[in-house]
């Protein structure tokens, strides 16, 4: 039950953290706990992205759920993952090519923006992967965040 997925290759995690479940996605937890299921089995599940290439952790982003966010990088420490196995969840790109960066800046998600970026940092994410996949990184239709943020008008996320 907590490995399967739904017709949009969504799992219970994706579902608890879009609707900001944080209770939810703790009972998951302890229910992976208390099956024993095998570190990679947790990674996969935390890893996973669904049919649209979104990821739990873009979930939570593009809803605004920092709550939620704080809890997957908990969980993340809690399993040790590595860094280069986050990486993805701060660069990776949905279907329309937008990472987590875009959708916060858009959607002027400041304490959003200020967790990835020091998430990035922990990442060990070079300067020039920074600059590139996330200021400067651009979506399917050539947006950067830059452009998402002065289109909606989100000032605080310009300055």
């Amino acid at each position: 039950m907590l490995l399967s997925k739904d017709k949009w290759k969504e799992t219970a995690w994706h579902k608890a953290a879009e609707k900001s479940q944080v209770e939810i996605l703790g009972i998951l937890w302890d229910w992976a706990k208390k099956l024993q299921l095998k570190p990679e089995e947790f990674r996969n599940e935390l890893l996973s992205t669904d049919k649209y290439r979104k990821s739990t952790w873009q979930k939570a982003v593009e809803r605004g759920q920092v709550a939620v966010l704080e809890k997957l990088w908990d969980w993340a420490k809690e399993l040790q993952l590595k860094p280069e196995e986050l990486r993805n969840e701060v660069l990776l790109k949905d279907e329309y090519k937008e990472t987590a960066w875009h959708k916060a800046a858009e959607r002027d998600q400041v304490k959003i923006l200020e967790i990835l970026w020091d998430s990035a940092k922990g990442l060990q994410l070079t300067p020039e992967e920074l600059r590139n996949e996330m200021l400067l990184s651009k979506d399917k239709y050539k947006e950067m965040a830059w452009h998402k943020a002065a289109g909606r008008g989100q000032v605080e996320i310009l300055e």
